[in-house]
């Protein structure tokens, strides 16, 4: 019986070209950063500050 070989031991040069998705562009890493510095890292952390001080508020209105 042959082992079936593991992609993460395989040397990247052992792979077809099909196997694998097209590398990402310059452009397209870019425009991602963007939108992961600039939309949504942003609205998490508002979410989360937000969330918190909710949390905090309701725990006020209902131990005092």
């Amino acid at each position: 019986m042959r082992p079936i070989p593991s992609p993460v031991l395989s040397h990247p040069s052992d792979r077809k070209a099909t196997d694998s998705a097209p590398a990402p562009t310059r452009r397209a890493e870019g425009l991602m950063f963007l939108s992961l510095a600039f939309l949504v890292w942003p609205v998490i952390a508002v979410g989360t500050v937000s969330a918190y001080g909710f949390s905090i508020w309701m725990y006020q209105l209902l131990t005092h």
